[in-house]
């Protein structure tokens, strides 16, 4: 009797532990299905919305840039419809041209697509015959008639990216003095070399730069600005201090860290 019990009980439990496994089995199936009809029902809906784009409009104040060349690039990255089009492609592919400097995509329903491209503007010139942008990227300008005034790189070894870099970070320690660079020059020796709108020659050497630069400003504070006027060269290639070259004047006048000398300029 125990042991007939002993069966029932155990067939009992394999008839349950079966009817588990199949109730899991199904829902599985179930889920998949259900996750294939999901998918089967967006893809459906995506096709029948993605309608193919009926235009495609290119905006921004552009001077330098040839609509006609953007055109160009947008014909050949865009590919699918309206809903299917690969913006963050299109993006990348117009932000490889050299004048585009940040470009934005929007789509307007049900059919269009608006772009909106940024130019890039020149920052200084380039030894002779080219533009710079403000990563130091080159620039071709044929008009560039109202240019002259930007400052000039140049460099004997080196390329536009490294000198832009430097340009930019003696132009920021220069800001609190007002003084402003009209040329920056990478001399075969690797020393800088630099002039300032108001015509005063800079000195700086290879080393230190940027300590050398924080030293000039020091000194201007203390009292060298009131005598910018008479200033031909300063020379920063002293390991404590400058020496300050006047014009018309074979006359230096050596400056410490924290004292200003005045020093008369005989004509």
């Amino acid at each position: 009797m125990a042991r007939t019990n002993r069966r029932q009980s155990g067939s009992t439990t394999e008839a349950r532990a079966t009817a588990t496994g199949f109730m899991e089995h199904f829902t599985r199936l179930f889920m998949v299905l259900l996750i294939c009809l999901l998918a089967y029902g967006v893809y459906f809906t995506i096709q029948a919305v993605d309608r193919p784009l009926t235009r495609v409009t290119i905006s921004g104040d552009l001077k330098n840039l040839d609509n006609s060349d953007l055109r160009v690039l947008v014909n050949q990255a865009i590919s699918g419809g309206f809903l299917t089009v690969d913006l963050k492609n299109l993006k990348a592919v117009l932000q490889q041209h050299p004048w585009v400097s940040e470009v934005s995509v929007r789509r307007q329903w049900p059919s269009q697509l608006h772009i909106n491209v940024s130019e890039e503007v020149p920052i200084a010139r380039w030894r002779d015959d080219s533009f710079l942008n403000q990563l130091g990227q080159p620039l071709n300008i044929a008009d560039n008639s109202k240019l002259h005034n930007l400052p000039l790189l140049t460099a004997q070894f080196g390329d536009s990216t490294q000198i832009m870099q430097q340009y930019q970070r003696l132009s920021k320690l220069l800001l609190p003095i007002g003084l402003k660079l009209s040329e920056l020059k990478l001399d075969n020796l690797g020393a800088w070399q630099a002039e300032t709108v108001k015509g005063i020659r800079l000195h700086i050497g290879r080393e230190q730069v940027g300590e050398k630069i924080r030293r000039l400003v020091m000194v201007w504070q203390s009292g060298l600005s009131a005598q910018s006027d008479s200033i031909q060269t300063i020379d920063l290639r002293y390991p404590n201090g400058l020496a300050v070259a006047w014009r018309n004047s074979s006359v230096s006048a050596n400056f410490n860290y924290s004292t200003v000398v005045a020093t008369e300029v005989h004509g």
